[in-house]
């Protein structure tokens, strides 16, 4: 008889309607150079740094310290889709966070909407030495943290 472990993991939704295409708002929201510039103390770092230039495949770093102190926040590209090369104008990414602290998995959709586009960012969190019995704390801190995030990088023409 087999054994397996469920790992339990914090979840949230952030549903945004930015008046902007569904092209422009996958290449803010993806456009970690600005990331950089928009989250305190962290600084985004790979290979491939805008919308376009990401594959599957592609890794990135989100550090974030004061001084010396701080953690890396180690993401993949699991799959892409960019709006301009979808039959129907919606794109999407799945990402996935393997660094020693955060783990977890990342879901944006980004579709056609009257006047703009609608943006979902789905996620599931995990950082490692916080009990699962906090993983609601956890969901509302990410949530507020990741949405004001996206609501930044929406805005930036």
């Amino acid at each position: 008889m087999g054994w397996s472990q469920t790992v339990l993991m914090a979840r949230f939704t952030i549903h945004l309607t930015p008046p902007v295409s569904p092209t422009v708002a996958f290449d803010r929201v993806l456009d970690l150079r600005a990331h950089s510039e928009v989250i305190p103390l962290t600084t985004l770092s790979g290979e491939h740094l805008r919308a376009a230039e990401l594959e599957v495949g592609s890794r990135f770093t989100a550090r974030t310290a004061v001084g010396p102190v701080g953690f890396d926040d180690v993401m993949v590209v699991d799959a892409l889709t960019h709006p301009d090369r979808s039959d129907d104008g919606r794109g999407s990414a799945r990402l996935h966070k393997e660094g020693r602290l955060v783990h977890g998995t990342i879901d944006l959709e980004v579709s056609p909407r009257p006047g703009g586009s609608t943006v979902l960012w789905r996620q599931e969190i995990r950082v490692a030495g916080v009990p699962a019995l906090l993983d609601p704390v956890v969901a509302v801190v990410a949530r507020a943290a990741y949405g004001t995030t996206l609501k930044r990088l929406l805005r930036r023409g």
